[in-house]
């Protein structure tokens, strides 16, 4: 049994990503092959019929990329990927996420899903949506780009006029504003679900940002989470048919657990590290087990 690990060769020109390398250390322990590739290394033709080199039709990736295009082509030509390009194109895409769940009744921080706009244009988005986002949310408010990564494209504004800059400059590029929960501001809850099953957790805290990530200078402790949020995490999971991802968490005021966004290739190493769990070998297990039943 062979398989890929598709990943994305335009930030990790130099090297491996982290969770790559931990995937193939894991397949390794178990007597797997897995052949790293980087998108940028090919190249989807259609001569008739679709293509893409170097690939075996017979194999499974580990899609840890979120080149859609790419990850439907392959699907196309028959490579089984893990997640699915659904489920890539989904979580990649924060508002897409929000209303997947929301059909399903997830509990999630107040949104409002920004209108399209284009580039060169002198419209740029609604005083409507501007004035409508304030008076649902309120000040100070999360304004994050739909597509995004460690929390990057993620920013708060205090007051109308942030508000303001922060859509000017974001131009045409899609985005949501959400609810500022304040009891949580620096912290949030991540559980890794692998196969339908919590396989381990933590909580983030910053004591210097909003934004809990750990690449943002956040620290990591092992959480352990309730019956309520394992089963949250699990039904976001299955709505979006992830085999595997990263739910992260936040806790309202009275309490309860809010869906803030779901991580198709959430990396794992702080995960594990706080958890002493190996969640790489869990995803590995996962997607043997899927393609012996094959």
């Amino acid at each position: 049994m062979a398989g890929y690990i598709i990943y994305n060769g335009y930030w990790n020109a130099d090297s491996l990503p982290n969770p790559v390398i931990h995937l193939l250390n894991a397949a390794e322990q178990r007597g797997i092959n897995l052949i790293p590739f980087a998108n940028t290394e090919t190249a989807v033709e259609f001569d008739g019929k679709l293509s893409i080199p170097d690939f075996d039709v017979s194999d499974f990736a580990l899609f840890w990329d979120k080149d859609v295009r790419l990850a439907r082509a392959m699907e196309t030509i028959g490579i089984r990927l893990y997640n699915s390009a659904d489920t890539v194109a989904v979580c990649d895409d924060k508002a897409a996420t929000h209303i997947k769940l929301a059909a399903e009744d997830i509990p999630m921080p107040k949104t409002i899903v920004a209108p399209m706009t284009y580039v060169h244009m002198d419209e740029k988005p609604s005083q409507y949506f501007l004035n409508r986002a304030a008076t649902i949310m309120g000040f100070p408010m999360v304004v994050k780009e739909c597509f995004g990564s460690l929390g990057g494209q993620v920013y708060l504004a205090h007051d109308m006029d942030e508000l303001k800059l922060l859509t000017d400059k974001m131009a045409a590029r899609p985005f949501i504003c959400q609810q500022f929960i304040k009891a949580n501001a620096g912290t949030d809850i991540r559980i890794y679900i692998v196969d339908g099953q919590p396989v381990a957790a933590m909580r983030r805290r910053s004591e210097t940002d909003f934004r809990a990530n750990v690449g943002n200078g956040g620290m990591a402790e092992k959480y352990v989470p309730s019956a309520e949020q394992k089963e949250l995490a699990v039904r976001c999971c299955n709505i979006l048919g992830a085999l595997f991802a990263g739910v992260d968490i936040l806790i309202g005021d009275e309490g309860e657990p809010l869906v803030c966004e779901v991580n198709s290739n959430a990396h794992m190493q702080a995960i594990s590290a706080c958890s002493g769990v190996d969640v790489a070998g869990a995803i590995i297990d996962s997607v043997l087990a899927r393609e012996r039943q094959r």
